[in-house]
Formats: structure tokens, sequence, C-alpha cells
């Protein structure tokens, strides 16, 4: 009897365990961009996002883009479960190369244009 219920609370810890941390690993599809300043030099760019939803945060991000001309961030959540804070940051510093005039945010089930480069003014803008 005491075999079966270590056996029992050994897989409800690894479940848990499961949970708690393998949330950190699915891409955040909630995600907004609320502000974005770029440098002086034009190679770089901090972007502040927040969650469309009253739960969750997130922690990275990954441009998935193999064109050069724009950029497809892909947001990772936060470690902890749903609402789980653990390594949540909500401003990035993204590198831009000279010939990116797009920006791309994993929204829901797909990437939406977001921050576009005006083609006459060279500044960016962002798109509603």
């Amino acid at each position: 009897m005491k075999k079966k219920l270590s056996i029992i609370i050994v897989v409800l810890l690894l479940l848990g365990g499961a949970y708690y941390f393998g949330l950190g690993f699915l891409p955040a599809t909630n995600v907004v961009v609320t502000d974005f300043e770029v440098s002086e030099q034009q190679d770089s760019m901090t972007i502040h996002t927040s969650i469309a939803t009253s739960a969750g945060y997130t922690r990275s991000v990954k441009n998935v883009s193999d064109n050069p001309e724009k950029m497809k961030l892909k947001f990772y959540s936060a470690f902890g479960g749903i609402n789980g804070s653990i390594g949540a940051k909500s401003e990035f510093n993204l590198p831009l190369s000279p010939e990116c005039k797009e920006i791309y945010v994993l929204l829901y089930d797909d990437y939406r244009l977001t921050l576009a480069k005006n083609p006459t003014t060279g500044e960016w803008e962002r798109i509603k």
C-alpha cells in the first residue's frame, strides 16, 4: 500500500511540474505591442508588450521569419502555469536589419502586421 501511494505521489508531482513549467514553452498568442522605440542608428528597436486577455505574461520573443524585409515575432509564455510570472518581461530589444520594413506579431491564429516603415519618411509607424 505504501509503495502504491508513493508511486501516485511521484506521478502527481511530475504532472504538476510539467504543467507548471511546460506552459512556458508554448507560444503566447495573445500579445499586443503597446509602444515601441527605435534607436538613433536605426539598428535596434525596443518594443513594449501587453497581454490582450486577462491572464498570462510573456518571457521571450523569437523572430521566425527567413525574409530580411519582414520580422515575424513569436512570443513565449512565462513559466508558472496559466497566470505564472516566472521570467516575465514586457520589454524586448530587437535587432533591426536595414532591409526590414514590416514587423508582424502572432496574434491568436495568424501573424498580423503591427509595425511598418513609412516608405516616404522612413519612420516606423504602428498599424491599427
